[in-house]
C-alpha cells in the first residue's frame, strides 16, 4: 500500500510547531511527486505570512523615522492597512493549512488491488 496521507498532512499541520522546517525536510527527502507537491504548497503557505509580517513590521519601523506630520499620518494609514491585510492573509492561510491537513487525513487514495 502506497499511502502518504500522514506525510501530506504533516506538511500542513507543521504550521503549529515548525512552520518552514518540516515542509522543507519533507520536500527534500520525499520519494513521490504527490508528497513533494503537498510539501511545496505547505511551504508556500507558511512563507507568505512570514514575508508579509516582515514587510508590515518594516513599515512600522520606517514610519517611526518620518519627520513631517503629513507624512506621518499618511504612513500610519498605509501601515495600518498593511497590518490588516497581513492579519487577514495570515489567518486565512492558517485556516487553509488546517483544512488541507484534515483533508489529507480523510481522503482515501487509490490502492493497488492484487488479484
Amino acid at each position: 500500500m502506497n499511502d502518504h496521507r500522514i506525510l501530506n498532512a504533516l506538511s500542513y499541520f507543521s504550521i503549529f510547531f515548525a512552520p518552514i522546517i518540516i515542509p522543507v525536510l519533507i520536500w527534500i527527502f520525499a520519494k513521490t511527486d504527490e508528497v513533494t507537491h503537498h510539501a511545496k504548497v505547505a511551504l508556500l503557505t507558511h512563507i507568505i505570512p512570514t514575508i508579509a509580517g516582515i514587510v508590515c513590521f518594516s513599515s512600522f519601523f520606517i514610519t517611526s523615522f518620518t519627520q513631517s506630520s503629513i507624512l506621518t499620518n499618511l504612513s500610519l494609514m498605509v501601515t495600518a492597512g498593511l497590518f490588516f491585510i497581513t492579519l487577514i492573509a495570515t489567518v486565512g492561510l492558517f485556516i487553509f493549512n488546517i483544512v488541507r491537513g484534515i483533508q489529507m487525513l480523510l481522503t482515501k487514495q487509490e490502492e493497488d488491488v492484487w488479484i
